[in-house]
């Protein structure tokens, strides 16, 4: 006996650990994003008008963190460049994922599956340039996630439509692979710039960025005429997106590598999945549950 505690086994340590929680925070705030933007399509209210709703309901959470740092943050250019290029990136991102909503309304569930997978582009990214070791088995995720991709967006959920001149890959697909790409390297940015600024002044350069988008996505008519639920749906998809956000940011900055964050708070689609028949109505045939059991896998490779 040398006196010496007993290793803690690394699940109990991950429990034990503020990013952990945060990134679990940060899954529940983007799935209800993926619910109530789900909502905002289903209410009639187009893509780009519900995108400008987004940012508008982003930037009192923006707005409240720069008061509560009494207006004051920190002057690091590479932590401000960062935070710039992740917010232009996700906001392309969620402006896109709209768009693949409106594409393919049948196939929502199936559309937030596979626009989850962006962790596999993080997790190969933070591998080349942040260093990061990437392991066997998150070598077999990057493949399982490739799979479930291919699987995912076969036309209807059903090899056998292809047989039959399905579109292939369907109209969704192009939006979400934008997403796919613009949110994996968006992981990465977000771990450079935690290691320069909080994630509260990070929150604030992301809002700022989201802005640049509302000349392109102004409404082209009264905002009053769309569907007041409609209207409130799109406001409250941008608030959980920031707030999500800033537990992702902050889960990075308080220990979480990007490799593992980033695929944990990816899970959020397995939830959209379980509850698409009961929320929107919508079924998912027994082919694209396996094509979901391969993209879970995969998350949970790209995780370890």
């Amino acid at each position: 006996m040398n006196g010496e505690a007993p290793a803690r086994a690394p699940w109990l340590s991950a429990l034990a650990s503020r990013w952990f929680w945060e990134s679990i925070l940060c899954l529940l705030c983007f799935a209800g994003y993926a619910v109530v933007s789900t909502y905002g399509t289903m209410a009639g209210v187009p893509d780009a008008t519900l995108y400008w709703l987004f940012i508008w309901g982003a930037l009192p959470v923006g707005l409240v963190l720069l008061a509560a740092r009494r207006f004051r943050l920190e002057r690091s250019a590479k932590g401000i460049g960062s935070a710039l290029a992740f917010g232009t990136l996700g906001g392309l991102g969620q402006w896109m994922i709209l768009r693949a909503l409106a594409a393919g309304p049948a196939e929502r569930a199936v559309i937030f599956v596979v626009t989850g997978l962006y962790s596999l582009v993080t997790v190969v990214l933070a591998f080349l340039f942040l260093r990061e070791r990437l392991s066997l088995l998150q070598a077999l995720g990057v493949g399982a996630a490739l799979v479930a991709v291919t699987v995912l967006s076969l036309p209807g959920g059903d090899p056998r439509k292809l047989q039959v001149g399905g579109a292939f890959p369907p109209l969704w697909f192009w939006p979400a692979m934008v997403v796919l790409g613009a949110w994996g390297i968006v992981g990465v940015f977000q771990k450079v710039a935690s290691g320069h600024i909080s994630a509260e002044s990070a929150l604030v350069w992301q809002t700022l960025a989201f802005l640049l988008f509302l000349p392109v996505v102004w409404p082209d008519r009264p905002i009053g005429s769309y569907p007041t639920a409609g209207i409130v749906w799109g406001l409250l998809g941008g608030t959980l997106t920031n707030l999500g956000t800033l537990f992702l940011v902050g889960a990075m900055k308080h220990g979480g590598k990007a490799s593992i964050v980033a695929p944990l708070t990816t899970l959020f689609p397995l939830l959209v999945v379980m509850l698409a028949p009961v929320l929107f109505k919508e079924s998912v045939t027994l082919f694209q549950w396996g094509g979901v059991a391969g993209a879970v896998v995969a998350i949970l490779l790209l995780a370890r």
